[in-house]
């Protein structure tokens, strides 16, 4: 199994690293580094989740997933990454589940590691859907059964745009349930407090809810999570900051959830300040970068993104090429009518395979074949060219902005002031629901959040 986790999360790793522009984690230290391990996630992003699970994690977990998916062509993937069948209700018969429990019992009863996505399904919702009860019966079942020390450990899983390739995510590691310490506080005295005691269950599977909201998304409504996510990134931009600068995923995250658990009032406050400044941007046709940054920032933005353009024109062509069929195909894939987490998986599968095998074939024609390092001018053709044609693609999208953005700031007039006088209250919204706090990233000022 050892073995297996090594091969299974280096191609894992492999493929998050194409799939996202970055991934950051925090919290991973709160992972224990031996002893029974039950990790819980939330399910946003389809067959992407297990796969980003896999490459953070500094221990390799046994994944729960649908048994239907073993008369798919995942059937493969699945037996090499060592998954546990579960049966659902929805799918007929579930008594197969009582090998899925013993399954489970004995990988946490030798010291390992089991995953599980709680709430059953992938979902788009903006917030955690009713969680099953599978995660608790099966810690509980392992205790009863001698599993010592046995740790439930929440990880949300955030993406910046789950069906986009080259987006970011953020891993974000809760506040671990340590059985054996905490039983009593969780499960009523006098419980049997095993896996079919259904007042224990309940109850652990409230606590393991609760400490899994506190990492992941979990908002009332998509235009809440939207209002407090431009809050948060109003509140952490600098004044005067580059017009392509933008905060890290994580501290833009970090800041939302600390609004969404803010007290009624003080959230309400910082909304209505997001949404009436989102509304006069809108209406103005600009964008928060315009309207923090002089223009002259906007000048160099617009000059540099040209002078990368010059620089790596050749990389940029031959990445191009060379990626043109699986970017079309990845691009394609998604075009259908679907939900975005069916895209996201789909999309994922299809460049994960597409692009390897793209650069596989490049190197085995001529004049690659022939040439003195067809591997190594392989990697430079293939994803090194690829990525410098990426960022050629973000930087000329940059300075088309920042050119659009010089032409509207000189026509704007009066409006500027209105505008600022907005943003100002969304910054003096967030910075009363901090308190003093400073969010940003080491050694950039948080805008006038905390001054």
């Amino acid at each position: 199994m050892q073995a297996r986790g090594v091969v299974v999360r280096s191609i894992a790793r492999f493929a998050a690293f194409g799939w996202f522009r970055s991934v950051e984690v925090s919290g991973l230290e709160r992972v224990p580094g031996r002893g029974p391990l039950l990790i819980v996630a939330n399910h946003d992003g389809g067959f992407v989740d297990p796969v980003l699970l896999a490459a953070i994690s500094p221990r390799f977990p046994r994944f729960l997933a649908m048994a239907s998916l073993w008369r798919t062509p995942a059937r493969p993937l699945l037996s090499i990454a060592g998954a546990i069948p579960v049966h659902r209700a929805s799918e007929g018969d579930t008594s197969e589940n009582v090998r899925t429990f013993q399954a489970c019992h004995e990988v946490l009863g030798s010291g390992g590691t089991v995953a599980i996505f709680p709430e059953g399904l992938a979902s788009d919702e903006v917030r955690l859907l009713p969680f099953k009860t599978g995660a608790a019966r099966i810690a509980l079942g392992a205790r009863a059964l001698g599993a010592e020390r046995l740790q439930i450990v929440p990880i949300g899983l955030i993406y910046e745009n789950k069906a986009r390739a080259r987006a970011r995510a953020y891993v974000r590691v809760g506040l671990p349930v340590d059985l054996d310490a905490e039983i009593d506080a969780i499960v009523p005295v006098g419980s049997r407090r095993t896996q079919d005691d259904r007042v224990a269950v309940d109850a652990l599977t409230l606590t393991i809810r609760e400490r899994l909201a506190a990492v992941a998304l979990d908002f009332e409504s998509a235009a809440q999570m939207s209002a407090l996510a431009l809050a948060a990134t109003i509140a952490l931009r600098p004044l005067d900051a580059d017009p392509g600068w933008r905060p890290s995923f994580s501290a833009r995250e970090d800041l939302s959830t600390r609004l969404r658990d803010a007290p009624d009032e003080a959230m309400e406050a910082v909304i209505e300040a997001a949404t009436s400044y989102r509304g006069a941007l809108e209406a103005n046709a600009m964008t928060d970068a315009a309207v923090a940054a002089d223009p002259h920032r906007h000048r160099r933005a617009h000059l540099g993104g040209l002078a990368t353009t010059v620089i790596l024109a050749g990389p940029a062509f031959v990445g191009t090429v060379v990626n043109l069929v699986p970017g079309l195909l990845t691009w394609l894939s998604g075009r259908g009518e679907m939900a975005p987490v069916t895209r996201a998986t789909v999309k994922f599968l299809v460049a994960t395979i597409t692009f390897p095998l793209t650069w596989l074939a490049w190197r085995y024609l001529s004049p690659v074949r022939d040439g003195p390092h067809p591997w190594w001018i392989t990697v430079a053709i293939g994803p090194l060219f690829g990525l410098a044609a990426a960022w050629v693609g973000s930087r000329l999208h940059r300075a088309r902005r920042a050119r659009v953005n010089l032409r509207r700031l000189a026509g704007i007039g009066a409006s500027l002031d209105d505008l600022r006088a907005r943003r100002d209250r969304v910054v003096e919204a967030v910075a009363a629901v901090t308190a003093g706090d400073r969010f940003g990233q080491a050694g950039v000022p948080a805008g006038r959040l905390g001054d």
